[in-house]
Formats: C-alpha cells, sequence, structure tokens
C-alpha cells in the first residue's frame, strides 16, 4: 500500500474494498467470496484490483417517468418466496 492510503494503481475505493474483505476474513464472516477473496488468495492484490475495476458496476441510469408502485400484496408475496427459499436450504 502506498503512503497515500491508495493501492497501487487504484483509488481509495479499492482500498475501502479491501479493508472490508480483510475484515471480513479475519472475523471469519461467510460473504468473503462475494468480495473476492479466492481471487485475492490465489492471484495476488493486483489481479484482485483489476478484476473490481474492469467488473465495477455501471452507473444506473436516470429515471425519466414517475416511480412504479408495488402492488397491493407485494410484500405477502415476497414473505412467502423468502420463506420458500429458506425452507429449500435448510432441507441441504
Amino acid at each position: 500500500m502506498e503512503a497515500s492510503g491508495e493501492l497501487a494503481g487504484g483509488g481509495v475505493g479499492e482500498v475501502e474494498r479491501y479493508e472490508r474483505l480483510r475484515r471480513s476474513a479475519l472475523s471469519g464472516e461467510p460473504d468473503g467470496w462475494r468480495l473476492g477473496l479466492a481471487l485475492l488468495e490465489r492471484r495476488g492484490v493486483a489481479a484482485w484490483t483489476r478484476a473490481w475495476q474492469e467488473t465495477a458496476p455501471a452507473p444506473s441510469p436516470a429515471r425519466t417517468g414517475p416511480a412504479v408502485e408495488a402492488p397491493v400484496g407485494a410484500g405477502e408475496i415476497v414473505g412467502v418466496l423468502a420463506a420458500m427459499a429458506l425452507a429449500c436450504l435448510a432441507g441441504r
């Protein structure tokens, strides 16, 4: 890491992502895979940084129309789907 707080070739965003990954890995949290832990372990920091730069999310398009409201009962549907998904996971 450079003295400025940036990873070589990256910016402050990479440092924040790296520190989040580091905290996740050190605390034993299971979400390290989402943050690129395997890539970092296998290929190193440079490859991990390049992968984040290449897969950065595109900016979301500006909304042009009015917001769409969820239909009545949508919360119940979400609850049922969540319960079904959790039941499938519990059965493994």
